[in-house]
């Protein structure tokens, strides 16, 4: 056997046996975070809702299955066997919009989605836009095509003008003290939603997409099972499931160009 057989057979071994299969039906994972009727605000992070709907559209009669997170994390924790093209949408943020907009989309398609709430904005304007309450929040969980889930309480900024608020110590902050001010954040963040949407399970998207060790040890930590980053990428079975892949679907995309983007993904 040459050198380079050896290698090759060295890899395939060490690859999980239970991945073998399951690794030719990936978990494609979605990203929106902003709705918006008027065409010139199309953007990486604002999509129109037309556009939404041509773009799920394109991607049901392409084969892709929606599928509520509660079977990713299924399927990465316990094995659980997805249909052919499984497709996980997200939003983040929380914006009314997502209410106003993707809510009625998603119901009619009869698709599913998580969205990733600021806690502390709940029904509130803290920038451009608003949040949706927490009563619209139970609604739309109560459709049972929408799941509510944490992007930090107060964490979706920076700190002191510095850095990101999850991977920054502040200037008068010891080490110690950053530590206790991440851990509170993701720990009401985790409060709040057990107390407003009685969730079983609980997952975490980076605000972002921006994370350290500790963030992902200190969210492990508090209950957070499924965390979310913006690498773009599939997702496969042997994958951490604290480190899931997600691809911006641009409000740029039409339907055909985000199916494109999603053929493209390693």
């Amino acid at each position: 056997m040459n050198v380079r057989l050896a290698v090759l057979t060295l890899l395939v071994l060490l690859i999980p046996a239970s991945s073998y299969g399951l690794n030719k039906n990936p978990v494609t994972v979605l990203m929106y975070h902003h709705f918006d009727e008027d065409p010139a605000k199309a953007s990486s992070a604002t999509i129109h809702p037309d556009t939404f709907r041509e773009q799920l559209l394109t991607l049901k009669e392409a084969g892709y299955t929606s599928v509520p997170e509660r079977d990713l994390y299924d399927h990465l924790y316990n094995g659980k066997e997805l249909p052919t093209r499984p497709l996980v949408i997200t939003i983040d943020d929380g914006y009314l919009s997502n209410y106003e907009y993707a809510f009625p989309i998603l119901k009619e398609l009869e698709m599913y989605a998580t969205i990733y709430v600021i806690t502390s904005y709940r029904g509130e304007t803290p920038g451009w836009n608003e949040h949706f309450s927490w009563d619209q929040a139970r609604e739309m969980k109560a459709s049972g095509w929408i799941d509510i889930q944490a992007h930090t309480h107060n964490g979706h900024g920076e700190i002191d003008n510095v850095g990101p608020f999850l991977v920054t110590v502040a200037a008068e902050e010891t080490r110690d003290m950053y530590k206790t001010r991440i851990y509170d954040d993701l720990l009401e963040a985790r409060r709040l939603l057990e107390q407003e949407m009685n969730n079983d399970f609980y997952s975490f998207a980076f605000p972002f997409g921006i994370y350290n060790d500790e963030v992902i040890e200190y969210a492990a930590e508090i209950g957070y099972e499924l965390m979310y980053t913006v690498k773009p990428g599939l997702t496969y079975s042997y994958q951490h499931p604290h480190k899931i892949n997600r691809l911006n679907a641009s409000g740029e995309y039409n339907g055909e160009e985000l199916l494109a983007a999603i053929k493209s993904l390693p």
